[in-house]
Protein backbone atom coordinates (compact mmCIF):
# COMPACT_ATOMS: atom_id res chain seq x y z
CA UNK A 1 0.00 0.00 0.00
CA UNK A 2 1.52 3.58 -1.17
CA UNK A 3 1.86 5.66 2.13
CA UNK A 4 2.42 9.38 1.42
CA UNK A 5 2.30 10.57 5.13
CA UNK A 6 5.17 11.95 7.58
CA UNK A 7 6.13 10.36 10.57
CA UNK A 8 4.72 12.59 13.49
CA UNK A 9 7.59 14.14 15.20
CA UNK A 10 7.95 16.16 18.66
CA UNK A 11 8.71 19.21 16.17
CA UNK A 12 5.86 18.74 14.38
CA UNK A 13 3.28 18.53 17.49
CA UNK A 14 4.92 21.52 18.72
CA UNK A 15 4.21 23.58 15.67
CA UNK A 16 0.10 22.01 15.31
CA UNK A 17 -0.20 23.26 18.83
CA UNK A 18 1.56 26.26 17.99
CA UNK A 19 -0.81 27.17 15.37
CA UNK A 20 -3.95 26.53 17.18
CA UNK A 21 -4.68 23.01 16.65
CA UNK A 22 -6.15 22.03 19.81
CA UNK A 23 -7.96 18.49 18.86
CA UNK A 24 -6.06 15.59 17.96
CA UNK A 25 -7.88 12.07 16.88
CA UNK A 26 -5.55 8.77 16.60
CA UNK A 27 -6.87 6.00 14.39
CA UNK A 28 -5.40 2.74 13.38
CA UNK A 29 -3.55 3.53 9.77
CA UNK A 30 -2.99 -0.22 8.07
CA UNK A 31 -1.10 1.93 4.99
CA UNK A 32 1.98 2.18 7.97
CA UNK A 33 2.09 -1.23 8.70
CA UNK A 34 4.91 -3.56 8.07
CA UNK A 35 5.64 -7.19 9.68
CA UNK A 36 8.18 -5.74 12.13
CA UNK A 37 5.36 -3.23 13.49
CA UNK A 38 3.41 -4.04 16.51
CA UNK A 39 1.02 -1.43 15.35
CA UNK A 40 0.62 1.78 13.21
CA UNK A 41 -1.32 4.65 14.14
CA UNK A 42 -2.57 8.08 12.49
CA UNK A 43 -3.04 11.46 14.06
CA UNK A 44 -4.94 14.10 12.68
CA UNK A 45 -5.36 17.47 13.74
CA UNK A 46 -8.18 20.03 14.51
CA UNK A 47 -8.84 23.34 15.63
CA UNK A 48 -12.18 22.81 16.42
CA UNK A 49 -13.87 20.16 18.70
CA UNK A 50 -16.91 19.05 16.01
CA UNK A 51 -14.28 18.19 13.05
CA UNK A 52 -12.70 16.11 15.65
CA UNK A 53 -16.20 14.98 16.58
CA UNK A 54 -17.06 14.40 12.86
CA UNK A 55 -13.94 12.49 12.27
CA UNK A 56 -14.54 10.41 15.33
CA UNK A 57 -18.41 9.61 14.20
CA UNK A 58 -16.64 8.46 10.13
CA UNK A 59 -14.50 6.10 12.10
CA UNK A 60 -17.09 4.03 14.47
CA UNK A 61 -15.51 0.73 13.41
CA UNK A 62 -11.87 1.53 14.90
CA UNK A 63 -11.35 0.24 18.89
CA UNK A 64 -8.59 2.47 19.06
CA UNK A 65 -9.74 5.52 18.51
CA UNK A 66 -9.25 8.97 20.09
CA UNK A 67 -9.76 12.20 21.01
CA UNK A 68 -6.41 13.82 22.60
CA UNK A 69 -7.25 17.59 23.45
CA UNK A 70 -3.98 19.53 23.54
CA UNK A 71 -4.85 21.71 26.02
CA UNK A 72 -5.44 19.04 28.92
CA UNK A 73 -2.15 18.55 30.49
CA UNK A 74 -2.57 14.41 30.40
CA UNK A 75 -3.79 14.55 26.89
CA UNK A 76 -0.84 16.37 26.12
CA UNK A 77 1.81 14.21 27.84
CA UNK A 78 0.47 11.41 25.98
CA UNK A 79 0.42 13.09 22.72
CA UNK A 80 4.27 13.98 23.51
CA UNK A 81 4.62 10.12 24.45
CA UNK A 82 2.92 9.30 21.00
CA UNK A 83 5.43 11.91 18.83
CA UNK A 84 8.36 10.13 20.24
CA UNK A 85 7.79 6.89 18.69
CA UNK A 86 6.98 4.31 21.43
CA UNK A 87 9.26 0.95 19.70
CA UNK A 88 7.50 -1.43 17.91
CA UNK A 89 5.29 1.26 16.54
CA UNK A 90 5.08 3.93 14.10
CA UNK A 91 2.81 6.91 14.30
CA UNK A 92 2.43 8.93 11.12
CA UNK A 93 0.55 12.88 11.28
CA UNK A 94 -2.21 13.37 8.62
CA UNK A 95 0.63 15.73 6.52
CA UNK A 96 2.00 14.86 3.70
CA UNK A 97 5.67 13.75 4.04
CA UNK A 98 6.94 15.41 0.28
CA UNK A 99 5.20 19.21 -0.37
CA UNK A 100 4.44 18.38 -3.38
CA UNK A 101 3.30 14.47 -4.29
CA UNK A 102 3.06 13.50 -7.75
CA UNK A 103 1.81 9.68 -8.76
CA UNK A 104 5.09 7.44 -9.17
CA UNK A 105 4.71 5.76 -12.63
CA UNK A 106 2.83 2.92 -11.26
CA UNK A 107 -0.15 5.00 -10.06
CA UNK A 108 -0.02 6.93 -12.76
CA UNK A 109 -0.59 4.23 -15.06
CA UNK A 110 -3.78 2.62 -12.32
CA UNK A 111 -5.15 6.75 -12.35
CA UNK A 112 -4.97 6.30 -16.65
CA UNK A 113 -7.10 2.79 -16.59
CA UNK A 114 -9.40 3.93 -13.49
CA UNK A 115 -10.80 7.11 -15.86
CA UNK A 116 -10.50 4.96 -19.21
CA UNK A 117 -12.81 2.09 -16.88
CA UNK A 118 -14.83 4.01 -14.79
CA UNK A 119 -15.59 7.61 -16.41
CA UNK A 120 -16.77 8.39 -20.13
CA UNK A 121 -13.97 10.89 -19.96
CA UNK A 122 -12.27 11.45 -23.45
CA UNK A 123 -8.73 12.89 -22.78
CA UNK A 124 -7.93 15.87 -25.22
CA UNK A 125 -4.17 15.31 -26.15
CA UNK A 126 -3.52 19.04 -25.31
CA UNK A 127 -5.64 18.96 -22.17
CA UNK A 128 -3.86 18.28 -19.04
CA UNK A 129 -5.00 15.94 -16.17
CA UNK A 130 -4.48 17.55 -12.84
CA UNK A 131 -4.20 15.09 -9.70
CA UNK A 132 -3.70 15.99 -6.42
CA UNK A 133 -4.04 13.84 -2.77
CA UNK A 134 -5.67 14.58 0.03
CA UNK A 135 -6.41 13.53 3.52
CA UNK A 136 -10.12 13.28 4.66
CA UNK A 137 -11.02 11.56 8.16
CA UNK A 138 -7.90 9.47 7.53
CA UNK A 139 -8.37 8.33 4.18
CA UNK A 140 -6.35 8.91 1.30
CA UNK A 141 -8.58 10.60 -1.60
CA UNK A 142 -7.47 11.70 -5.12
CA UNK A 143 -9.14 14.80 -7.01
CA UNK A 144 -9.14 14.42 -10.78
CA UNK A 145 -9.07 17.43 -12.80
CA UNK A 146 -9.49 18.19 -16.49
CA UNK A 147 -11.26 21.54 -17.92
CA UNK A 148 -14.74 20.23 -17.80
CA UNK A 149 -14.98 17.93 -15.52
CA UNK A 150 -13.41 16.70 -12.08
CA UNK A 151 -13.91 13.90 -9.50
CA UNK A 152 -12.78 12.90 -6.37
CA UNK A 153 -12.24 9.19 -5.89
CA UNK A 154 -10.73 6.98 -2.59
CA UNK A 155 -7.16 6.35 -3.46
CA UNK A 156 -7.56 2.40 -2.98
CA UNK A 157 -10.16 2.18 -5.69
CA UNK A 158 -6.89 2.56 -7.73
CA UNK A 159 -4.90 0.22 -6.11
Amino acid sequence: MHNPLAILKPAVLEGLLAAGHRWFVRQQYPRGMHPTLKGAFLISAYHSIGEARAHMEAIPADPHRRVYDGEDATDRERLFATAAQPEGYHIFIALLAKRKWSPDPATGAAIKQYIRMHTNWKADRKENLHVSLFIQFGELFLNLKTKQEAIKIPFSDIE
